[in-house]
């Protein structure tokens, strides 16, 4: 199953839906994240979302707090 894992951050969500049973896992986030465990694209979250949502099984969205 494919999951897109919008404002993806290090990665700590991404690591839980792998061991739910995610085989492949899509992260994107508008920063650079080095240390991601899976396939990481730089990209405006809601633009790659509306360019390539039909192409995954579920999407994870966890906005950050601005304030930190």
């Amino acid at each position: 199953m494919r999951l897109l894992d919008l404002f993806c951050g290090a990665g700590g969500s991404a690591v839980g839906y792998h061991r739910a049973g995610f085989t492949e896992i899509v992260g994107v986030d508008c920063e650079p994240q080095p240390h991601y465990p899976f396939t990481f694209v730089k990209a405006e979250a809601f633009e790659y979302l509306a360019e390539h949502y039909s192409e995954f099984d579920a999407i994870h969205g966890s906005p950050v707090c601005k304030g930190y």
